[in-house]
């Protein structure tokens, strides 16, 4: 079924959570975050995956892998508490202390490898690429400089403008007002968006439509659209013909008799239609099995209602 708006907030913040602590201290730019794999397989929706997409939170590296850009790591810094953190903000203040060492009486910038700044802050270089990455030692401030990569040396050399004065206090309110209008708007960006995709997705799965189709009926003067989605449901002029197996029109088992036949050395079970809705299921193709009760059991898991965000019970063969 349609996911509200709340639903659909709770879980992006849940999303961001777990993403920063899959992170740790690693870098963004290297550490994958697989949507299909725990913890985010059994509690993110694939919605959100796409809306954070869209949001520019994270990019899809291939199939349902996932990186945070520098701003979904400043967003997950913030919706998950982390910048307010006394910790977070102890460990900030000893990466800026390192770099202020470094221009600390000189006249001009300096140039320092990242490697140096994490063993004299004793903080991991995957924190302080982040820090640097997302231009949270770099706000807009005209009274406050901060840290960038040196030209092409991304991930690397680090440049330090000899007038750094950034404090910790600095960074964490750079993180914070800017980011909770962003996401305010996202909201409601993601409000529209999802309005628009609700009309080519299955309400019940959210499945995607997959084709449409008309057909002419001259003798009532009628023409109707049928619509196809991926998970077998089939409107006509919006009005369901055939039912998606998630939702709750779906036919429960008793509603068909399975008939077995043997076919040369296997058995094969076709589901038969008992009541009008098992007849709009449109379930007719055969399951087979090494055996009569094999056969009629894999004809029962294939017909069976399906739950949302329930894994789908294996067949006992083929």
């Amino acid at each position: 079924m349609t996911v509200g708006r709340r639903e659909r907030e709770e879980n992006q913040k849940l999303a961001f959570s777990l993403m920063m602590e899959a992170l740790g201290d690693q870098a963004i730019d290297t550490t994958l975050l697989d949507a299909e794999a725990p913890p985010f397989r059994e509690s993110i929706l694939r919605t959100t995956w796409e809306e954070l997409v869209r949001g520019e939170y994270v990019t899809n590296v291939r199939g349902g892998q996932y990186r945070l850009t520098p701003r979904g790591w400043l967003a997950a810094l913030e919706l998950s508490g982390a910048a307010q953190s006394a910790a977070y903000r102890e460990r900030l203040g000893r990466v800026l202390a390192a770099m202020k060492a470094h221009v600390k009486g000189r006249r001009e910038s300096r140039v320092v490898d990242l490697a140096t700044l994490a063993a004299e802050s004793k903080e991991p270089e995957g924190l302080i690429f982040n820090i640097i990455e997302s231009r949270a030692s770099s706000p807009s401030s005209a009274e406050r400089h901060g840290a960038t990569w040196f030209e092409n040396e991304r991930g690397r050399l680090v440049e330090i403008p000899v007038d750094f004065n950034m404090e910790p206090v600095d960074v964490v309110a750079a993180l914070t007002i800017p980011h909770l209008e962003r996401i305010q708007a996202l909201e409601e960006q993601l409000e529209r968006a999802e309005e628009e995709r609700s009309q080519y997705r299955c309400p019940d799965c959210d499945a995607e439509l997959v084709g449409i189709a008309g057909q002419d009926f001259p003798e009532h003067h009628a023409y109707v659209t049928y619509e196809t989605f991926a998970c077998g449901r089939v409107t006509a002029d919006g009005r369901e013909e055939a039912p998606c197996p998630y939702g709750p029109n779906w036919p429960q088992l008793d509603e068909f008799e399975f008939v077995v036949h043997e076919q040369g050395k296997l058995f094969v079970c076709y589901p038969r239609p008992k009541t009008e809705r098992a007849r709009r299921a449109r379930a007719t193709s055969g399951e087979l099995g090494r055996t009569k009760e094999e056969a009629e059991e894999n004809a029962r898991l294939a017909i069976a209602p399906k739950v949302k965000g329930q894994p789908e019970r294996k067949r006992a063969w083929p």
